[in-house]
């Protein structure tokens, strides 16, 4: 259960986006002494080896043949504890190994299949991951929960999406985070906004240099990773800067949005 300390929970659909994307916030609320839990939910390990030629390339670009989710866990209880925050795994499968109920077969076998629609086996997915979350959320009044926008469409991303808008019809506040990197092309935020009813409002939370720095260092925690985006880890250092500059305008910051009524909770007037 989580405890009713707890003021901020991340809802991250792998283990790294909510570093990637709100790396910087969760540095600055957990130095201010506020308790940041970060949930992965799709963190679990498949039950077999019965991969696709798309999850056995993945497997060799992360270098961790043996056991891949393990090691990224591991990688992302390191970046988390650099943050100052708390990691929860949940046991539900990321998307490139989840199989047809019936079939047996990859229900998102190709790259192009990941960044598609979510398969209508997976119709009820995001109400299971709402029942787990509502039971462990608990009803503690001072509670914020970020969850992805669904900037570049990936499945996973929109599942949790979907998940928090039913949090958020309970009456949680509910802040939603641009999905870095795919937030880097504008047009994918559009996309992710137009593919929601309801009049969004933009909230930006300034970062100090502290806080980006602290970030750049939790997201190189996540090795196997790096390649996916960057030629390298100073790479990655360049690209953070510059699109946390890009966000921020005058200054670096991490941009979130919230549907009205809900108040937002990053804002350039108050504290994310």
């Amino acid at each position: 259960m989580m405890s009713s300390l707890r003021s901020h929970v991340y809802l991250s659909p792998h283990l790294d986006d909510a570093v990637l994307s709100c790396g910087g916030t969760i540095h600055a609320q957990t130095q201010r002494g506020e308790r940041v839990l970060v949930v992965t939910m799709f963190a679990g390990t498949p039950p077999n080896h019965d991969l696709t030629p798309f999850t056995r390339e993945l497997w060799e670009r992360w270098g961790a043949a043996e056991d891949p989710m393990a090691a990224r866990r591991a990688e992302d209880c390191a970046a988390l504890a650099a943050l100052g925050a708390e990691a929860l795994h949940l046991p539900h499968l990321d998307c490139v190994y989840r199989q047809h109920p019936v079939t047996g077969e990859a229900l998102y076998p190709t790259v192009d299949d990941i960044f598609a629609e979510v398969h209508p086996s997976e119709a009820t997915l995001a109400d299971a991951l709402y029942y787990d979350l509502r039971g462990r959320l608990g009803t503690h009044p001072a509670l914020t929960v970020y969850a992805p926008l669904g900037a570049g469409h990936h499945v996973d991303h929109q599942i949790v999406r979907r998940t928090a808008m039913r949090l958020l019809a309970d009456g949680l506040g509910v802040a939603f985070y641009e999905d870095w990197p795919y937030a880097g092309d504008e047009a994918t935020v559009a996309r992710a906004l137009d593919e929601g009813a309801g009049l969004w409002r933009r909230c930006l939370a300034p970062l100090s240099e502290e806080a980006l720095a602290a970030k750049g260092e939790a997201v190189a925690c996540y090795a196997s990773q790096i390649s996916t985006f960057w030629s390298g880890v100073d790479a990655m250092h360049r690209a953070l800067r510059e699109h946390a500059g890009r966000v921020g305008g005058s200054g670096p910051a991490e941009a979130f949005w919230s549907l009205a009524p809900v108040p937002c909770q990053a804002t350039r007037e108050g504290r994310p």
